[in-house]
């Protein structure tokens, strides 16, 4: 009874809205008078190819480094510094790091000042697009940095330490070199694993638009950046243009994800005969170097873009090309951070309580399923595969049609539909490691259900219950376009004023603004690490 009570919440809570928004969109978006005036917009294609082209280009990118590390990194050095970073890595949003990654790739930009003018000659900043290009490279770029630690988490949460270590001494037994059985026995069977949260950086890279008003072309800009500029106009005429470009945009999104089904069944299929061809090869040295020197420049870059976010909100006078700031000012911290404190402390309760929800409601549903058929992951994390342009302006779309719906609520709401998912990619793996038996012994030895969570799965399952709260919250913390679409400019964050003040040119404000979202979720997983252990003793071994 109580499980099909919880089913009913969640159909209620999150499934109903959602399917009544794909309708009510697919209703405006048809409609002719909106097609048409949506065809007739110049550069419209230009924009469509341009949004394939980037979601496309990153997703690749991410997944080939990804297996790039996972097939070279075995017993490396800067392996086992990868996964100690991988929390702060995750935890930089993504706004701060368009923000701090333009500091750098900018023509006045950091890394050409280490190269001017003894290398370079440059005396002046010279007239290159480095940031904006027309061919989205830096946006490309910085989706591949942010994404390859996202789908690096889900490989290792989805690898079984134990079989690997059977595998890997098998196919030592065989005389395969590490790498050779990575590539010929791991990597392809991590395919079903990675197919959802690969679906998920192809979404997102199609669909971004807080990235792409940063770092992405902007003539004409990409079709997400239009449809948010089109939703944005006076004339509410150009809300049903939005909706057929949201409809497009699905329709490409649609196309993406069947080109990645297909590269996996090419993968798996075409690729049997070479896997199985019985070729024995030593370790290459060029492979693992090459692929170290892409782990460090990975650590390296998001280093220099903390250190520019926070020199750049220092300083007061930066000619080129010196390298550090000839003066100094901490003008912007002592006049704006006392007036930040409510910003700051909307923004950090907006993410706590979207985390707690979405953690208590995946626990709930990973409870529910033991001992039963498995959810459909798919569906659970539909959110995350549909463009978030499309899915929010649907529901958008409906709320309308009900009476409007702006506010704090409403803005938890939306941000529960992406942290939710999250959440449970992140626990959905541990959970179904997890040896049952433990539990069904605290059962029988006359401990409640409650009982035995708390006192036998929670300390074994800690560290990935912290974890994905940290997860939570980081997401949650860098959501922009629900704040927008569900607060009207009266719910405002950090990540919509970041943003904001991004796209100017006051690189001062930028930086301190950057910096301060990037501390937040720092903040957090500091927190979901220190505070549980003081709270409950049985966690006290969770590190």
């Amino acid at each position: 009874m109580g499980r099909a009570l919880f089913i009913l919440l969640c159909a209620l809570l999150f499934g109903a809205p959602l399917v009544g928004g794909l309708f009510l969109l697919l209703a405006e978006g048809l409609a002719a008078h909106n097609l048409r005036l949506l065809l007739d917009q110049p550069g419209l294609w230009h924009s469509l190819m341009l949004s394939l082209w980037v979601a496309g280009a990153s997703t690749l990118g991410a997944l080939l480094l990804t297996a790039l590390v996972l097939a070279q990194g075995d017993g490396r050095p800067w392996m086992r510094w990868l996964r100690r970073l991988l929390s702060p890595l995750l935890a930089m949003p993504h706004v701060a790091f368009a923000i701090g990654f333009a500091f750098l790739l900018a023509p006045s930009g950091w890394l050409l000042r280490l190269l001017s003018p003894a290398l370079t000659g440059f005396e002046w900043p010279p007239d290159w697009q480095s940031v904006r290009d027309p061919l989205g490279l830096g946006l490309i770029a910085a989706l591949i940095l942010k994404e390859t630690p996202f789908l690096l988490l889900m490989a290792l949460s989805a690898l079984d330490p134990a079989r690997v270590a059977r595998q890997q001494w098998l196919g030592q037994t065989m005389g395969f070199s590490p790498p050779q059985i990575w590539w010929r026995l791991l990597l392809p069977a991590l395919w079903p694993a990675l197919r959802l949260p690969l679906y998920a950086v192809a979404a997102y890279g199609l669909a971004v638009v807080d990235l792409a008003q940063l770092l992405g072309p902007d003539a004409p800009p990409t079709l997400a950046v239009r449809l948010w500029l089109w939703y944005q106009d006076p004339d509410l005429g150009w809300r049903g243009v939005s909706a057929s470009g949201a409809l497009l945009l699905l329709a490409a999104n649609l196309l993406l994800l069947a080109a990645l089904r297909l590269l996996e069944w090419g993968h798996l299929n075409m690729g049997k005969a070479h896997c199985l061809n019985g070729v024995r090869r030593a370790r290459a040295p060029l492979g693992h170097h090459w692929t170290g020197l892409l782990v460090w420049s990975l650590l390296a870059i998001n280093l220099l873009v903390l250190a520019s976010l926070l020199l750049w909100s220092l300083t007061r006078r930066w000619p080129f090309p010196a390298l550090w700031p000839s003066q100094w000012n901490s003008r912007y911290w002592q006049d704006l951070l006392p007036t930040l404190a409510p910003l700051l402390g909307q923004s950090l309760l907006l993410a706590l309580a979207s985390a707690t929800m979405a953690l208590l409601l995946v626990i709930l549903s990973l409870e529910a399923q033991q001992g039963r058929r498995p959810w459909p992951l798919w569906l659970i994390c539909l959110p995350l595969l549909l463009p978030q342009a499309s899915l929010l302006f649907g529901l958008r779309l409906q709320i309308d049609g009900l009476g409007g719906g702006i506010g704090w609520g409403w803005v938890l709401w939306s941000q529960l539909l992406f942290v939710t998912p999250y959440v449970y990619l992140c626990l959905h793996g541990p959970y179904r490691q997890f040896d049952g038996r433990l539990s069904q012994a605290a059962l029988l030895l006359g401990a409640s259900p409650w009982r035995a969570w708390w006192r036998v799965k929670a300390p074994l399952l800690a560290r990935p219950l912290l974890f994905a709260f940290g997860v939570g919250a980081a997401v949650s913390l860098a959501q922009y376009l629900p704040t927008l679409l569900f607060g009207a400019g009266r719910v405002v964050t950090i990540t919509t004023e970041a943003v904001a003040i991004g796209s100017g040119l006051n690189r001062r404000l930028a930086g301190l603004y950057g910096l301060l979202q990037l501390l937040l979720p720092l903040c957090v997983y500091a927190l979901v690490l220190w505070l549980p252990a003081r709270l409950n003793p049985a966690l006290k071994g969770a590190r």
